[in-house]
């Protein structure tokens, strides 16, 4: 990486010649006109507007490039602007006199809150061929008003010719207005001219991955593109297929996915273990669209098959998920099960379960995703797709956790892997809740709120220090049945549910043993034989999930 000066004339030169695009893939324009503003008074008052940063190129652009907003396409591209294009575009446009609903000009009356020379933006509109205020196109009218419009410090012989013919007419026959005009904007003009942008450059042979990485670490100022925002443009030239038409349609099909994640990542990811790549970014940058656009049914389907067998395993949304990297390769494996007989479809069910509960309880994901992933995905397509009838992709020899450990897993409403697991287990029988009996659903499960079925007031009252905030110790509950029971020790609100239904006791228990829990230890308020009841009942589920047999309590 090398840093460099340049002048604003240079810079301005190479947007004239098309030297200096944007990759394709940066947003577009997106300053106020209160930022345009206050950086032409900064260029003016000589301080600093930060530094820019470019890629070189040679020969073909890695990314295919887009001129500066108003700018010539040119025929060269020799540097792609990765991050400055906002304060470039506002120098070109401002300098240029091209934006359509603004004109700046130099106030010679008023100053900025820190004294320097001032900029005012007026606004613009246009009716019947005339702009509006129809003095800013009036030289005599705007120097009474103590304003000089930005575009005549524009650098260059044009520009200082047009600039000098606008002093003449708004100075008149005053040859001494016109020299003392004359001597402030050429004093203007040279501040502009020469004012210095520094610059930090990498190298021509820098692959697209790094550009990529080094473009997303220094635009986090505002909101980040997503790896499809960057590729799209490109893809879409190269193969004559809108993926945003495409994402639209699987959206359209399958509206479920988005409850799992970005519906893009999860796509991207998707498609690059469908070409046998790791789903990470260098390998979607290195993926062959052609192939992406023509299995693009295939994938659709394979989403569609991977939200009902998601729901079939009662995991719901992305906020109880625990972990992201098992969807994606769902999506792959469940890709090849349209033209599968029932039985084989069947086989691929129980494989897929034994994988996903895995992926869910073992560590097997948490370090090296991406290669560890990829490995499992290759083995279980033999078998899904080709037929093979013994695999064992190493997730099936990945050790699952001990009972000790599944005592100690925190608070499934945070990003913990193992709670989130532990968690899912007690939706396998429904999850009913406990006051108005609803079992719980992918059009329910975000209005259920973590309910600590012991009370972390209740343990603190009765001088425990044993830790509340457990996976064991949780249940999903209605907001409204949450607030119902409170900080009630189970005896109580175990009495008062079956008091306040019709049912008895007999439907308490049975909404109980829906959440996976022990009766007993509740009925006797002994926190601990609840959890290491629980889990046991967990372990067996576990036991069960992962050799991919379906389990209720």
């Amino acid at each position: 990486m090398e840093a460099r000066n340049r002048s604003l004339n240079d810079w301005l030169g190479a947007v004239r010649t098309g030297q200096v695009q944007l990759p394709r893939f940066q947003r577009f324009e997106a300053w106020s006109y209160s930022q345009v503003q206050s950086l032409l008074e900064s260029v003016l008052n000589e301080l600093p507007i930060g530094a820019m940063f470019i890629l070189q190129v040679e020969g073909n652009p890695p990314f295919h490039p887009r001129p500066i907003d108003t700018g010539p396409a040119g025929e060269k591209v020799s540097e792609l602007l990765l991050d400055g294009q906002q304060r470039v575009t506002a120098l070109w446009k401002s300098l240029q006199g091209s934006y359509p609903e603004r004109e700046f000009f130099v106030s010679f009356d008023e100053r900025t809150d820190y004294g320097g020379i001032a900029v005012q933006a007026v606004k613009i509109s246009a009716r019947g061929g005339k702009r509006y205020p129809l003095w800013i196109e009036d030289p005599v009218r705007l120097l009474d008003r103590g304003l000089i419009p930005v575009r005549l410090l524009l650098p260059g012989e044009e520009a200082n010719k047009a600039a000098l013919e606008w002093i003449k007419i708004a100075c008149g026959d005053s040859q001494e207005r016109v020299l003392e005009l004359v001597m402030h904007v050429n004093d203007w003009r040279s501040r502009f001219s020469s004012f210095n942008i520094p610059f930090l450059s990498l190298p021509a042979h820098t692959s697209p991955a790094q550009v990529l990485e080094v473009f997303t670490r220094i635009n986090t100022g505002s909101t980040p593109l997503s790896i499809f925002d960057i590729i799209t443009a490109d893809i879409e030239q190269a193969v004559g297929e809108s993926l945003h038409d495409l994402l639209e349609a699987l959206n359209g099909r399958v509206p479920g996915l988005a409850r799992y994640g970005d519906v893009q990542d999860i796509v991207l990811r998707a498609a690059a273990l469908m070409q046998d790549k790791t789903p990470d970014r260098p390998s979607i940058l290195s993926l062959d669209w052609d192939v992406v656009v023509r299995t693009w049914p295939q994938l659709v389907s394979g989403a569609e098959r991977t939200v009902q067998f998601l729901e079939a395993e009662k995991v719901l949304d992305s906020a109880r998920l625990p972990i992201f990297t098992v969807v994606p390769a769902l999506i792959a494996l469940w890709s090849h099960g349209d033209n599968l007989p029932p039985d084989r479809l069947g086989e691929a069910r129980t494989l897929l379960r034994k994988f996903m509960w895995r992926g869910f309880f073992t560590e097997r994901y948490e370090s090296s995703a991406h290669s560890s992933v990829i490995q499992d995905v290759r083995e279980l397509t033999k078998a899904i797709r080709d037929g093979v009838s013994s695999v064992n992709p190493p997730i099936f020899s990945s050790e699952l956790p001990g009972v000790q450990d599944l005592r100690e897993a925190g608070w499934p409403k945070k990003k913990d892997r193992l709670a989130r697991a532990i968690l899912l287990v007690s939706l396998q029988g429904g999850a009913t809740d406990l006051a108005d009996g609803e079992a719980i659903t992918v059009l329910n499960a975000s209005r259920r709120e973590y309910h600590h079925i012991f009370p972390s007031a209740y343990l603190k009252a009765m001088g425990s220090d044993v830790e509340a905030n457990l996976a064991l110790n949780c249940a999903l509950i209605t907001w409204k049945t949450n607030r119902t029971i409170h900080d009630k020790e189970p005896l109580v609100y175990m009495r008062d549910r079956a008091e306040a239904n019709s049912l008895g006791d007999d439907e308490t228990v049975f909404r109980l043993k829906s959440h996976g829990m022990p009766e007993e230890p509740l009925r006797h308020n002994n926190y601990a034989d609840f959890i290491a009841q629980r889990a046991d009942v967990v372990v067996a589920a576990m036991e069960a999930l992962a050799s991919g047999k379906p389990w209720s309590p």
